[in-house]
């Protein structure tokens, strides 16, 4: 290729780099609050000086993930730039930008020059349908995880050339080592990813093609650590009670291809089946170039099982996502890219006199994307800061703190507890706008009669439900419709199993015939299971637990489900809450 047109592709590539990283910059400035959003509130307590830093909080659950990593680099971001949930939005942007600028580098080494088809990279990180991770500030999890795997990739892709294999496979093990620290969705991929560094160490050097690698004990010390962490991870480990499980293996599969299908953004999901038709034949035909090449050329069989072993990481997680998940979750974007990332260095290294085939097809799929990618996440953005924007605007106005948590509560967290418990820490830290919260005056208890006119798949004695079936109900009814701003319970809970309560909570007024999902709440523990079990941290736990929920609604009828597993549920106080006079 003659010299002016290299210029002319590296300037292209590098020019789609700066604009796609400018465009996300903005878009972060433009829809970004300073308001936890769901998983953010568990940094809060940390985050204003309530909860110390230990190693028992670092390695404790966050619903089904332990994230000591990400954990760290948010309370460092915030701690140099000072408390605001936009930081480490501002970080994933650069993050992901620095990600997809290595990923050129490589390639361009590789090939031994820039190729415009190289933009494929800044189009797939830095596009904006990846608003749900870029405007939410613990999303930081999943661009943590993904650093580590795409630092394996790069590892991988550049072993034996830009970097000794035996080094190669040492940095790999070490971004496996450092996977499961980064939470489930890094864990997923650890077996797999481990297995190279490991089989570069222990097998025969005609498997491994004659690398020199044999009994390497940097090599087995991160392979073996990495999957010994796995194993520590199970540790005292418990499933969520109530994330949903795949009805059927056709279902996991589905999900599956459905997860490998939107890495290359939410535009796919417009066009599947085919899409998902398209995504099992590109990755199918990649998986057998790189059996074939380890296979047939010896020399390069070290890196072709590397990244065989890389796809199949990233096919693990994909099937571990199936098992429950839904596939076309946008957040999961991010955290399928590393794949697509992969079948685009197989094919520039060993495709042969097609090798710019599919690196071309790929950067002009998601050019294709990148207008359908961008609505998706406009369209989000701004539905995201109409509702935080009301309430940074409500909160300075003085609208008082019961309001807040029930005008907004979808969009700051499903439990509302979490809401109403942190945001005075934010107050008393002097956090941003929040020294303007108004706190709630008292209220009043109107205790209920605790003999419920239905039972069912439960017994009922001396205030307290032993749950026997899947569904049970306990059903009070008031003597007339009551308008009441809150519902507060007070229960004590022993499942049978030792695992932790889903509590669920319905009300209506005389005219619904039928409870419906509007005026439903449920409470699970979520999160920081460390701050669940011993009570937020403003307040000192005891052998009950106080769930109130901000309703602002008419009360004939209050529905409790307590559970539904095996367990004994005791209620010491179902009060209605209403202004005092």
């Amino acid at each position: 290729m003659s010299s002016s047109r290299s210029t002319l592709h590296a300037g292209f590539a590098w020019g789609i780099w700066l604009a796609m990283a400018v465009a996300a910059l903005l878009f972060v400035a433009r829809y970004a609050s300073n308001v936890p959003s769901w998983d953010d509130w568990d940094m809060v307590p940390t985050l204003t000086g309530n909860q110390p830093v230990t190693w028992d909080w670092l390695w404790s659950q966050h619903n089904e993930h332990r994230v000591p990593i990400p954990r760290l680099i948010f309370l460092g971001l915030n701690g140099l730039f000072g408390v605001d949930m936009r930081v480490t939005m501002y970080f994933d942007v650069v993050l992901a930008a620095a990600l997809s600028a290595a990923m050129m580098l490589t390639a361009a080494r590789l090939r031994g020059r820039v190729s415009a088809a190289d933009a494929f990279f800044p189009l797939v990180f830095l596009h904006w349908g990846q608003a749900p991770n870029l405007l939410w500030g613990w999303q930081l999890q999943f661009f943590a995880s993904v650093a580590g795997a795409c630092g394996a990739l790069l590892a991988i892709a550049g072993a034996g050339v830009t970097l000794p294999v035996r080094r190669a496979g040492v940095i790999a093990g070490i971004c496996a080592l450092l996977l499961p620290l980064c939470g489930a969705n890094g864990l997923g991929m650890v077996p797999a990813l481990a297995a190279w560094p490991l089989g570069l160490a222990l097998l025969p050097e005609v498997w491994t093609g004659k690398t020199a690698t044999r009994n390497s004990r940097r090599l087995l010390v991160v392979g073996l650590g990495a999957l010994a962490l796995t194993v520590l991870y199970f540790v005292g480990w418990e499933p969520v009670p109530y994330h949903p499980k795949s009805p059927s293996v056709y279902q996991s599969l589905k999900t599956s291809v459905q997860f490998a299908t939107i890495g290359l953004g939410p535009a796919t999901r417009d066009s599947w089946p085919l899409s998902g038709l398209a995504s099992l034949a590109v990755l199918g035909l990649t998986a057998l170039l790189l059996a074939r090449t380890w296979w047939s050329n010896q020399s390069e069989r070290a890196r072709a099982a590397g990244l065989l072993l890389f796809l199949a990481a990233l096919a693990s997680l994909a099937l571990g996502l199936g098992l429950g998940r839904n596939g076309f979750e946008p957040r999961y974007v991010i955290l399928a890219l590393p794949a697509w990332c992969a079948v685009y260095f197989a094919w520039l290294l060993y495709g042969g006199g097609s090798r710019q085939w599919m690196p071309t097809a790929l950067a002009l799929a998601s050019l294709v994307a990148l207008w359908g990618n961008n609505a998706f996440g406009l369209e989000y953005g701004r539905e995201l800061r109409g509702q935080l924007g009301g309430f940074e605007r409500d909160l300075a106005s003085g609208i008082p703190l019961h309001q807040l948590v029930h005008r907004y509560g979808p969009w700051l967290h499903p439990h509302q507890d979490m809401a109403e418990r942190y945001l005075p820490m934010l107050k008393q830290a002097g956090v941003g706008r929040y020294a303007a919260l108004q706190l709630d005056a008292s209220f009043k208890a109107i205790p209920l009669d605790l003999q419920p006119v239905r039972t069912a798949l439960l017994t009922w004695s001396d205030s307290t439900a032993r749950v026997l079936g899947p569904k049970p109900e306990l059903l009070f009814r008031l003597p007339t419709d009551r308008w009441v701003t809150g519902i507060r319970l007070r229960y004590r809970y022993r499942s049978d199993d030792g695992t932790l309560p889903y509590i669920g909570i319905r009300w209506k007024p005389s005219s619904q015939t039928e409870f419906v999902p509007e005026r439903f709440y449920k409470y699970s523990p979520t999160g920081d299971r460390a701050n669940w079990e011993r009570g937020t941290w403003d307040t000192v736990q005891d052998s009950a637990t106080t769930l109130t929920v901000w309703i602002s609604d008419t009360v004939r009828e209050l529905g409790i489900t307590p559970d539904f597993r095996p367990a004994s549920f005791r209620i010491d106080e179902l009060s209605l809450l209403v202004p005092e006079r």
